[in-house]
């Protein structure tokens, strides 16, 4: 009876903020989204919208995703004249089917990908570094912080049909000339999307409150990940385009 009492004189214990109250706060004020997350974790609901967020931008700019494949395609020295007519005709071909595929493939790519990048800042908050939360709790934290992505599909989608281009990054590569998009410096600058760091801070924030690390150290850690990430992903970009793919 007592604990019915409590409940009942203090409801929000057990309920919380509701969606719209976190969602706005994860913009404004997102240690109140991360402290009603560490009382009681949720994640699906994020995790759809931003995955149908996604599968609408493909649809929407499908048409731009295959001019820029073949625009990459074209301007490969190692494809044959005679190979190269060969993939324009296929790609005519595979016409909406091939877009059916990509979303479709979507669909189930990115859940996994959102368990994965959980599953890694997990490892490295309770093994690495000794911290204790649950699973869902960093799966919880790092879908409401993918939310900030929202503002930067409403920024960039007008850009990419603008500039015809699929990757247009809010990042200091926008300084860069036109004809630096092939360099390494590129690739670098290109990873400090504003709308990236903003969602990586946001994280790192929860990451602390649900581990009951630092910010500092949170931060860091958060920070040195996403270093590794971005070496990751400008020597991947090198090796593919050593071997001609890219």
């Amino acid at each position: 009876m007592e604990d019915e009492v409590q409940v009942q004189s203090n409801p929000e214990v057990v309920a919380g903020p509701g969606f719209i109250t976190n969602f706005v706060n994860i913009f404004v004020n997102p240690h109140k989204t991360f402290i009603a997350l560490d009382r009681k974790p949720s994640w699906l609901i994020p995790v759809i919208i931003m995955t149908l967020l996604t599968l609408t931008l493909t649809y929407l700019t499908f048409p731009i995703i295959m001019q820029n494949q073949m625009e990459n395609i074209r301007n490969n020295p190692n494809i044959p004249a005679d190979r190269l007519e060969a993939i324009e005709q296929q790609m005519a071909e595979a016409g909406n089917a091939q877009m059916y595929i990509g979303v479709g493939t979507q669909l189930i790519v990115i859940p996994i990908v959102y368990l994965i990048l959980a599953g890694i800042f997990f490892f490295v908050g309770s093994v690495l570094l000794g911290g204790n939360a649950p699973f869902v709790k960093v799966l919880a934290v790092y879908a409401w912080s993918s939310l900030i992505g929202i503002i930067g599909i409403i920024v960039k989608t007008p850009l990419v049909f603008i500039k015809e281009k699929i990757n247009v990054p809010i990042s200091p590569a926008l300084i860069l000339p036109g004809d630096a998009v092939d360099s390494v410096l590129y690739r670098i600058l290109s990873q400090f999307d504003f709308f990236t760091i903003w969602q990586l801070a946001v994280f790192a924030y929860g990451f602390s409150i649900v581990y009951r690390f630092s910010t500092g150290k949170a931060f860091t850690t958060v920070g040195v990940l996403w270093a590794i990430w971005i070496v990751i992903v400008v020597v991947g970009w090198n090796l593919f385009k050593g071997f001609g793919m890219m």
